[in-house]
């Protein structure tokens, strides 16, 4: 009996793996919490050549463009980490006040947190796909999702169901921790390159430059 590793299920479970081994890395670079922006990015970088090659070595593309979009992400997830503080803290210091003058407050900033929502879901694939500098890299992750809505709501439907599953499921939240994220970053990824071919503007697109692109992790 012969052995077919080019089988559908050996295929797929190789890819399981590779999947695996990359959201391991991933939680691990993002354990500091200052890290979140450059694993981010990172991460969707990673994605975004896997989906122009499936063959690359996942988890060493995703340590080499860590490395190499630590600098521009890691000011960026600060300022994210900084301005989603400024926004929990105002809705609850606002929420609070058991007064009509807290509704003016409490709209703005309900309305400023949706707008934060739908900049994060572009601020990091937007650096990930595009060489912009930093002031150019935030004001387009601000207007892009306007542009596009329609993916914009894609994208933020794929992270509301899963942490609803997550949430409503435990062994769902097992899954999100040894292989979900990286399989999540890949669906919102087709969703993004969607956007960016279809809107565009963003900047210049990266090259296309491959680390070992062989089977493997």
């Amino acid at each position: 009996m012969k052995f077919n590793t080019e089988a559908p299920f050996w295929q797929f479970l190789g890819t399981l793996v590779r999947f695996t081994a990359l959201n391991v890395v991933y939680l691990l670079t993002m354990v500091p919490i200052v890290t979140i922006g450059p694993a981010q990015a990172a991460m969707y970088s990673t994605m975004f050549k896997y989906d122009d090659n499936e063959d690359i070595k996942l988890v060493r593309e995703y340590l080499r463009r860590f490395g190499r979009e630590f600098r521009q992400a890691f000011v960026s997830g600060l300022l994210m980490l900084a301005l989603v503080a400024a926004l929990i803290f105002g809705l609850a210091f606002w929420a609070a006040w058991d007064s009509n003058i807290a509704y003016l407050p409490l709209i703005v900033l309900v309305a400023a947190t949706v707008a934060t929502v739908f900049l994060g879901e572009y601020l990091f694939p937007i650096q990930a796909r595009f060489a912009n500098p930093l002031g150019r890299q935030w004001k387009l992750a601000a207007m892009f999702p306007w542009r596009a809505f329609g993916y914009s709501l894609a994208l933020v439907g794929i992270d509301v169901f899963a942490l609803a599953l997550g949430y409503a499921l435990p062994f769902v939240r097992v899954l999100l921790l040894v292989f979900g994220l990286s399989w999540l970053a890949y669906a919102k990824s087709l969703v993004l390159l969607r956007a960016f071919a279809k809107y565009g503007g963003t900047g210049e697109p990266e090259r296309a430059t491959y680390v070992n692109a062989s089977s493997g992790l």
